[in-house]
This record gives C-alpha cells, structure tokens and sequence, in this order.
C-alpha cells in the first residue's frame, strides 16, 4: 500500500498557545468555577505536542508565558528527527496581548494548525490576532462555549494530521461565525480593534474594573452567535431562551427589562456563572441573520465574550454584525474518523517490494 505524503500547501507546522492565567479568575471565590492548576495545562502540554510530532508535523511553535508553562512542559521530553521545536519568546506581558501576538507571529511563520488552551477569552484573543487562525480549542478557563473539552492526545494527533496535509482542512473545520463591532458617536465612527466569537453584551457601568459580568441586574442587551441550552455566561440566556449552535447561521438578540419596566415579555433563569442562577426579565428576544446590523445605545461598557473591555458614552451607537469570517475551528472527532477511514494509523507492514523492507525469521 502506498503511504500518503504531504499535500501542496500544508506547511507541517503546529503553534501551541497555552495562557497560565484562564482558570484562575476570582469566580473561584464566589462561584462554583472549577481551578484548572497550571499541572493539568502543562500535561495537556506535553500529550499535545508528542502526539502533533507523531502525527506528522515537522514543526513546533510553542508560544512561552510568563509561568513558563510551555518551556517546563517539553522539559526532557524526546522528539523524532522530523521535528523541530522552537519556543517563541519575544512578546511576554502577561496580558492578553501576549496570545494575540503569539497569534499574529504564528500567522507569519506560516503555522498550518494552532492549538489553543484557553477559555472564551484566549480564544477571542487568538483570533483578534489572526481572525480566521485554524484552530483547534482546548478548553481550561471558566465558561468555555466556545472551547471543548478535548484530550491533548487527539488534539495533537489532528492537529499534525492537518498540518502535515494528510488531512485537508477543509474537510474538517467550518469558518466560525463572529461578532464585529462598530461604534459610532456625534464625533466619529470607528470600527473596535475587537471581535467577539460567543456574545457582545452592553452592561450598565462605567469602569472595566475585574472584566467579568457578575450583576445581572447591569445587563442592557446581548447578541449572541452562540446560544446553547448547557452553556454558562452571557450565551446562555439565548441558549434558554432561542438556542443557536455554532454552525447554524446568524443569532439571536436579547434586550432586558429591568426594575419597574411594564414591557416584561418573558422572565428566565440563567446560570450566568458556574454553579448559580438568576432570574432575568427579557424585553425581546429575536433571531439576527448573518450580516444583519443590530444596534444597541450607550451609556455602557461593552462586553466582549463576557469580559467588559471597551467603554462607550451617552452618545454612542453601537452596531453589532455576525459575520462567518471567523477562526477555522478544526472539528478534531471528525478529523480522527477520516484519518481511520483512510489507514492514515496504519505502520507499514515488512513486505519483500517495500523500501527498506526486511524478512523476519
């Protein structure tokens, strides 16, 4: 049998992101948030990178931190002769520009697959850095709608399937959809350096202070391109109200009621943080197509994946647009069916007309 080689256009190369701090916001402290100790993270690490040289990739960008998660992870750790690893040092903050820059860098050093070990948050930060990254997303932070739960070892195995090209991309990773943000004022327009890939919401405060959306009570509106009925956060009011997973098209907007409003359509119970629940009045709910502008009006802070990053005055309009311009969410399951299908697991058998093939006695 004749063993499959490296497509045109499949660079071999797999970029690991890990961010040392997702898992480990104050939501521990006041929620049931379940602690991801950098252990794990470094030993989803090590399965990752093993099984992506194993797979076929020839190279091996591991973006460093400043916990040195990645570095002590490949600490005595062998590799074939085919693969290279290189450890990416030159942009440490420790912020979240230190995953968007690892993003942008891997982008130009022509990563084929990135691995990401995150939550909403590092995924957002990924792809604000490289908007439509192949990726493949770990998830080790609070709320994780957009990650899965995915072990390292098939992580990696499908990620060194793809990037070596023995598995097309295309067979195994849709656009994802994406929020773009536009905010205008009686000044200027200007389009936010920012995307979300789970929600946008508008909340009712002035300061970004600790990030996360913790007062129900502050939320003005959320569209969401996500909205699973098991989801935690912000998504999860569409998830209850009008789900929408993250292959269907467009998405759902939500405007909330609030105290002494007599426009109350429909009351829900969301879990807004792990492991408890509010009672949230909804003015309206309704479906947004892809590329349908929905607008919402300051005063506020907008939210992006849950964290409150970019503040917006009484005179602003926010314009929100779901595009399918998104990172190429590799569908790891999928991408281990085919590779079975096609023998890609297959070892080469001893065979009398195979190169360099010997008899056994």
């Amino acid at each position: 049998m004749t063993r499959p080689t490296e497509r045109d256009g499949a660079s071999g190369i797999v970029g690991v992101i890990v961010n040392p701090v997702a898992g480990k916001d104050i939501r521990r402290l006041s929620t049931g948030a379940t602690h991801t100790p950098d252990t794990m993270k470094m030993g989803i690490v090590r399965r990752v990178v093993a099984a992506a040289a194993e797979s076929g990739a020839s190279k091996l960008l591991l973006a460093d931190d400043p916990h040195r998660l990645a570095r002590r992870a490949i600490e005595r750790l062998t590799f074939p002769d085919h693969a290279e690893v290189e450890l990416l040092s030159d942009h440490i903050a420790g912020s979240r520009a230190d995953t968007i820059s690892a993003a942008v860098e891997m982008r130009e050093r022509g990563a084929a697959v990135v691995i990401v070990l995150g939550g909403d948050g590092t995924c957002r930060d990924a792809a604000t850095g490289w908007p439509d990254i192949p990726m493949i997303a770990i998830s080790t932070g609070t709320n994780n709608v957009y990650p899965s739960a995915i072990d390292g070892t098939s992580a990696g195995v499908a990620a060194g399937l793809v990037a070596s090209g023995r598995i097309a991309i295309d067979r195994v990773a849709l656009p994802s959809k994406r929020i773009v943000v536009e905010v205008t004022t009686d000044r200027s327009s200007t389009v936010v350096d920012d995307v979300a890939l789970v929600d946008l919401a508008l909340v009712d405060e002035t300061f970004v202070g600790a990030r996360a959306v913790k007062e129900p009570g502050t939320i003005k509106a959320v569209i969401a391109a996500i909205g699973e009925p098991g989801s935690t956060g912000l998504s999860s009011i569409a998830g209850r109200t009008h789900p929408i997973d993250r292959n269907t098209r467009g998405g759902v907007f939500i405007t909330l009621a609030h105290h002494g409003d007599d426009n109350v359509a429909r009351r829900v119970r969301v879990p807004l943080s792990p492991g408890t629940f509010d009672t949230l009045d909804l003015a309206d709910v309704r479906p947004v197509a892809d590329g349908e502008a929905v607008t919402m009006h300051g005063p506020g802070v907008l939210a992006f994946d849950g964290e409150r990053d970019v503040p917006v005055g009484a005179d602003a309009t926010v314009t929100a647009t779901i595009e399918r311009t998104g990172p190429r969410l590799i569908d790891v399951s999928t991408t281990l069916m085919l590779a079975a299908h096609d023998e890609l697991f297959d070892a080469p058998t001893p065979s009398s007309d195979s190169e360099g093939a010997h008899d056994v006695h």
